[in-house]
């Protein structure tokens, strides 16, 4: 028997199921005359139409199986028997006689794991509005329609789904073509347990253009699809207008755009989900600074991803941004997802947050990167006033060839990281003002809060801020940890270019500088900054130089109240570096309610094991210092010229080296002038000269209600005077006395 005759058979036994219902509801008594009658032959030509299936093996026999079916209301069934292929001859569009196949009515396709083969003649069906195709266990290939028309295998206005099922080789061509496999316009499509591969579409969308409508695509792949350069958005899948996309459990993977959004892309007034999927290995070559996404670009709408991976995207344009996510003046969320080994030139090797509002929940951003132009944020990098949002997670490993190898703001962003380890990022810019090995802050507003900012580095020759880099900008930090952060310059945790920079109830500890020049191990203010600091901990930060807890500049202001600053270094040789705790370069600094002890100034001749005020103004009040020490100079506290204002200051313990050895707790160089109004000077030790004060030839020390008692020197062992003035409770300080 011939498959043409297979299909009449079970055409036929289809209608002799119909046949039966009718002479069945035909028996039943009535009353209600001829209604009961036409309704039963409704209902048996409904079950005729509900059972049939037409096996076809041709492509005439499959023309002619979907004339059928759009010719009677209902769903109907086709069933393929053997692959199919069109003849290669190039037809006139004709409705599902020639051309594409166009499905007006309801039509269930089974492949069976069959192909069908268009050759490139069109593409393989056309669905009108109203009407539903579902496709099953078929393949469809080498779909492409006339230069300009959209849907390379498919266009559908209507209903479409597709299940087990490929689309692959096909293609849109033509300045608007879009939708290489298919084009949702304006309708429902449903992709599930499905691979969309190699289609090809000049405008947008190399697998799936939606236009408007609901797109879903569910437990299915997209793969080595690609867009043309007009304009050349959405490798994989590209929405346009108000329409809903909803990305499940899905690959969406080796995807390329010309211009945006290699894997995915979502319009201006879109919404679009991603949720555990893994988008891998996308490319976008957009050239522009707001062009980009390697994997995902949203274009102002409204883009969510949840529980997905992330990877191996790229934006590879000469100025793109986002190798993982450009969010361009839209709103982002990405919740418990991973980001990881994404690359821009520009910026935000994961992610661009390109002004809009963006937030990161419990996300990873591992092992993303940026280029040299600049190279800003190899993690994150927020372009203008958006606002962005890091809530859990984790930032690490993460490098920038400039600026903020982990996160980075703009001068108009506002920037929260809260509960978030950022951890062992670089940044390689040269010059002073670049770095930020963990976070940049270019000029805006960024608040961290119950962080860990830890292992960060600025890696270039005068780069600052290993953990932080505050420039110009207002930065807040509260209960928060920056350690083992590393600079060659300046700030191993934290560098303060200008700006406002505020730490409460937070920690640096273990932070260095390396030696170009190497100053301030935990936190380094340069310029007319103004740093405040309150109820924290500074611990065991080293410079190479000036600093090795904290250092000030010529024009800042700096604030330490309620603080502990303990086991800090600095090895500067000269005999105005040092300052193991803290170090004022002729700034304001400000010390109250704090703790200064096991400071040291180790450099040969390092003076002011707990602070150095080098022409500065000092004020120290309600604080001890305990068990600091400096080789040269100044255990306690070294001033080198300056004014120093000390109220109710406690030096205990506090010594100084062989070089030579003087001042054990207090040592004034210069024309220093030092006012000192209430504690204690005990337990101090000098090698030479003033175990607990020492004053210069043209030096001022003017003490009241101070206690100075069992320190110990050769000469002086309380107080030691070179020439200067020196009042003690009253009593002159006489030179060598």
């Amino acid at each position: 028997m011939s498959r043409r005759s297979t299909t009449r058979v079970r055409m036929l036994s289809g209608a002799a199921v119909g046949a039966l219902a009718l002479s069945a509801l035909a028996t039943i008594p009535t009353t209600a005359g001829a209604a009961e009658p036409a309704a039963g032959r409704l209902a048996a030509q409904a079950a005729a139409k509900a059972n049939r299936t037409m096996a076809v093996s041709t492509e005439k026999e499959l023309r002619i199986a979907v004339v059928r079916a759009n010719r009677t209301a209902g769903p109907d069934r086709i069933r393929l028997t053997a692959p199919i292929t069109f003849d290669k001859r190039r037809p006139v569009d004709g409705g599902a006689r020639k051309g594409d196949l166009d499905v007006t009515d309801d039509l269930v396709v089974l492949g069976r794991g069959r192909t069908i083969d268009a050759r490139g003649v069109d593409r393989i069906f056309d669905v009108a509005s109203g009407s539903r195709l579902v496709l099953r266990g078929l393949t469809l290939r080498n779909g492409a329609p006339a230069a300009g028309e959209s849907g390379g295998a498919i266009r559908s206005r209507g209903s479409l789904a597709l299940f087990n099922s490929a689309v692959t080789d096909s293609s849109a061509t033509g300045t608007e073509a879009s939708g290489g496999a298919i084009m949702n316009e304006g309708g429902s499509l449903r992709v599930v347990g499905s691979t969309l591969s190699d289609n090809t579409a000049t405008r947008a969308g190399g697998a799936i253009e939606a236009l408007a409508g609901t797109t879903t695509v569910a437990r299915s792949a997209l793969t080595g699809n690609q867009t043309g350069a007009e304009p050349g958005n959405g490798g994989g899948l590209h929405l346009t207008g108000e329409g809903k996309v909803f990305v499940k459990d899905s690959r969406i993977v080796g995807n390329t755009a010309s211009a945006e959004g290699g894997g995915l892309w979502n319009s201006a007034t879109g919404s679009f989900s991603v949720t555990g999927s893994q988008v891998l290995r996308n490319t976008a070559a957009g050239a522009a600074a707001d062009q980009g996404g390697g994997g995902l670009f949203n274009d102002g709408g409204t883009l969510t991803v949840t529980g997905s991976t992330i990877s191996g995207n790229e934006a590879t344009g000469a100025a793109g941004s986002g190798g993982g996510i450009l969010n361009n003046l839209g709103t982002l969320e990405v919740r418990a997802s991973e980001l990881a080994g994404n690359s821009a030139p520009r910026a935000g090797g994961a992610v661009e947050a390109n002004v809009g509002e963006t937030t990161l929940r419990q996300t990873t951003l591992s092992g993303n990167s940026t280029g040299a132009a600049p190279g800003n944020g190899g993690g994150l990098h927020l372009t203008g006033a958006g606002t962005v949002a890091v809530v859990g997670g984790l930032v690490t490993g993460n490098t920038a060839a400039a600026e903020g190898g982990g996160l980075w703001n703009s001068a108009t962003g506002t920037f929260t990281v809260d509960n978030t380890r950022v951890t062992d990022n670089s940044a390689a810019g040269a010059a002073a003002d670049q770095g930020g090995g963990g976070l940049f802050n270019d000029g805006g507003t960024m608040t961290v809060t119950g962080a860990t900012i830890s292992g960060n580095e600025a890696t270039g020759a005068a780069g600052s801020g290993g953990g932080i880099l505050n420039n110009l900008g207002t930065l807040e930090l509260d209960t928060t940890m920056v350690g083992e952060n590393t600079a060659p310059r300046a700030g191993g945790g934290i560098e303060a270019n200008a700006g406002e920079t505020t730490l409460v109830r937070s920690t640096l500890w273990q932070n260095g500088t390396g030696p170009a020049p190497g100053n301030g191990g935990g936190l380094h203010l340069t310029g007319a900054g103004t740093v405040e600091i309150g109820n924290s901990e500074v611990r065991e930060n080293t410079a190479a130089a000036e600093g090795g807890g904290l250092w000030n500049s010529a024009t800042g202001t700096f604030t330490v109240d309620d603080t502990v600053v303990a086991g800090n270094s600095a090895a500067g040789a000269a005999a105005d570096q040092g300052g193991g705790g803290l170090f004022n370069d002729g700034g304001t600094l400000t010390v109250t309610g704090s703790t200064v002890s096991d400071n040291d100034a180790t450099g040969t001749a390092g003076s002011g094991g707990g602070i150095l005020n080098n022409l500065g103004t000092l004020e120290v009040s309600d604080t001890g210092f305990d068990d600091n020490s400096a080789p040269r100079a100044g255990g306690a506290l070294e001033t080198n010229v300056g004014t120093v204002t000390l109220a109710q200051v406690d030096m205990t313990g506090n010594s100084t080296g062989a070089n030579p050895g003087n001042g054990g707790g207090l040592h004034v160089t210069g024309a220093g002038n030092v006012t000192w109004t209430g504690g204690t000077v005990t337990g101090n030790t000098a090698t030479n000269e003033g175990g607990g004060l020492w004053n210069s030839t043209t030096g001022t020390i003017i003490a009241t209600a101070l206690t100075v008692s069992g320190n110990t020197a050769p000469t002086g062992p309380n107080a030691y005077n070179d020439g200067g003035t020196f009042v003690l409770n009253g009593t002159p300080v006489p030179p060598g006395g």
